[in-house]
Formats: C-alpha cells, structure tokens, sequence
C-alpha cells in the first residue's frame, strides 16, 4: 500500500469517527440539538456564501480580462449591425423634379 492511498484511508476514518462522535453526542445530549442546528445553519450559510463569492470573483476575473468595449457595445439597443446612419438632405421644394 502505498502513502498517498494510507493517507486518504486515514482521513476517511478520521472523518467517519468524527461524524459518529457527533451523532452520539447528539443521543447522549438532547439539549444540545439546539445548538447543533445553529452551528450547522452558520456552517451552511458560510459555505453559500463561500460559493457565491467564489463564482462572483471568476466572472469579475474573466469580465476584467475581457477586451475593452465600445461605448456603442455597451448600449443595451446597439446590434452588431449598427453603424452610424448618414441621413441624405431633406428634399426641399426647389429640389422637385
């Protein structure tokens, strides 16, 4: 067997044995289940917190490697397609064929 495998075996055990301690202390003290759900609640919401802060950090990441964009791109009605529109002179009666 070697180290690496040893180790995790250990680290499995050691997490198995932990939850075992807990669901005893959790039969031996009725009163505690009280305070257990509210370390399991603040333990939660870290990790919600955890998650979303790590996913908001990627897409800040990734939004700051992105190429500058134009004022134009910006625009939540400019399409790929627009360009500045060049509008002819207005046909004045002089102008009439």
């Amino acid at each position: 067997m070697d180290a690496n495998l040893q180790t995790q075996l250990s680290a499995a055990a050691l997490v198995v044995a932990v939850i075992a301690l807990f669901f005893s202390l959790v039969a031996a003290f009725p009163g505690l289940k009280g305070l257990l759900a509210a370390v399991r609640d603040g333990v939660l919401w870290s990790a919600l917190f955890l998650v979303i802060g790590g996913v908001s950090f990627i897409v800040w990441q990734r939004l700051q490697q992105s190429p500058d964009v134009t004022a134009a791109s910006r625009s939540p009605f400019a399409t790929a397609g627009d360009a500045p529109v060049h509008h002819a002179e207005p046909i004045t009666p002089a102008q009439k064929p």
